[in-house]
Parts: structure tokens; sequence; C-alpha cells
């Protein structure tokens, strides 16, 4: 049985999955990730926020296989959530060259750690920008002014 507590995670986090594709397309990141982070009160749930980082991959993954698995969603709908559940999340965007061309990533660590992938997953990109629980950014400038206003 699903606990009252989870259902309405549930619907408040899938609210957010529909507008997000949209907003990444045009609202500069760095006002997303302003809109995106909220005020935490309250002691930390460990357990609580386990349920926000499953569930943030769980509602990403079930939409469309065309836009499944984003990283950049996926990450936003996280940062927002462990931000109101007073966790201290970081919201991190980085970019490695590959064969092909230069890639970007977005993920979220919580105290330090990646939430939704392995260290060494991460370990491949170089970190450019970085947004606090309070939504404050601090990166390279040189790296920060060449990334995209609106992503894809």
């Amino acid at each position: 049985m699903i606990s009252l507590k989870t259902a309405l995670l549930v619907l408040r986090m899938g609210s957010w999955v529909p507008a997000l594709p949209i907003l990444k397309r045009v609202v500069s990141l760095q006002r997303l990730a302003n809109l995106m982070q909220g005020d935490g009160s309250g002691a930390r749930d460990r357990a609580y926020e386990r349920q926000i980082v499953a569930l943030s991959a769980l509602l990403v993954g079930l939409r469309p296989p065309r836009f499944r698995d984003n990283c950049l969603e996926r990450s936003l709908l996280a940062y927002r959530f462990l931000t109101l559940a007073n966790a201290d999340p970081r919201l991190v965007v980085g970019v490695r060259s590959g064969e092909s061309g230069i890639f970007g990533h977005a993920w979220v660590t919580l105290d330090g750690e990646p939430i939704h992938e392995s260290p060494a997953a991460i370990s491949q990109f170089a970190r450019v920008v970085e947004f606090s629980p309070e939504g404050a950014f601090s990166g390279s400038p040189p790296e920060a002014r060449r990334l995209p206003d609106v992503w894809v």
C-alpha cells in the first residue's frame, strides 16, 4: 500500500514532468535552476530523499522512448524536490569530448555523491557549472559563457 505522503509526492513531481521539456527550451539554465530550487525546512529524512531520487528517474523514464532518459530533466526534477526536502543537492553540468564531438551531461550530487549514476560514469565529464540548493551559480566563467541559453 502506498502512503498518502508518497502519493502526494508522485503527483507533485509528476506535474513537472511534462513542463520540463518545454521549460529547458525557453528558459536559460540559470533561471531554470533558480525556478527549480525550493526552500526546504525541517530535519532531513534520508528515506524520503531516496524516494525522490527513485521517483525522479522513474517518472522521466515513463515517457515515450523519444523523450525518455533526459539527464537534464531528470536532474532538475530531483534537484527541485531534494531542495524542498531540505537536503543538500547540487545540480551539475559537465562536458566531455568524444570521437563525434563535445557531449554535455547534467547530474545531481547529494552529500558529494552522484545520485543517478556512478562516480565513474561522471568522471569523464569536466564540471562547467554547479548550482547550490539555493540556486547560486558557480563555475568557470569562460566556459559558462559558452553554455547554451536553452537546451534540447
